[in-house]
């Protein structure tokens, strides 16, 4: 009798061991497919001629920095941003438009005269202070981290 009990608990002890090493596998699969779409090429939308800007999104232990490629952007005044605590919208106008003719399967042509992207901010920011530049082409955002520690008064 001792001896089935501890071979069915050694069994559902290799059954546990074989689900939890499964879940970890998927957990990492589904992570790394998160990360390799996080550094997918610009998207579009072809009714609005806007395009997405190419961006790059770098975590510091104060703040969360955020780099946009914004070629044929004349100047600041052509740009809006939007932050909230967990996202940053750009918008901006271009100077001249970008024009695609023939290319992917589909043979279209299209004309794009605006960016916009939104992104989603790794951590929790304080948007009131954001501060931006702008220099040839190149928009980098910094926005600073959410402190998560509040003060306790001692009485």
């Amino acid at each position: 009798m001792y001896e089935r009990r501890r071979r069915r608990e050694a069994f559902f002890e290799r059954l546990l061991n074989y689900f939890t090493e499964l879940g970890e596998e998927i957990d990492e699969f589904v992570e790394s497919m998160f990360e390799a779409m996080r550094f997918s090429r610009p998207d579009w939308d072809m009714d609005s001629c806007c395009i997405e800007p190419l961006v790059h999104v770098e975590s510091t232990p104060d703040s969360i920095i955020v780099t946009a490629d914004l070629p044929y952007v004349e100047g600041k005044e052509n740009i809006k941003l939007n932050a909230t605590e967990d996202t940053l919208e750009i918008l901006a106008e271009m100077k001249k438009d970008v024009r695609f003719e023939k290319w992917g399967t589909i043979q279209r042509e299209a004309t794009f005269r605006k960016y916009h992207k939104i992104i989603r901010l790794p951590e929790k920011v304080v948007p009131e202070e954001a501060r931006a530049t702008f220099k040839n082409g190149v928009l980098q955002v910094i926005l600073p981290k959410k402190v998560k520690k509040t003060p306790i008064k001692i009485e």
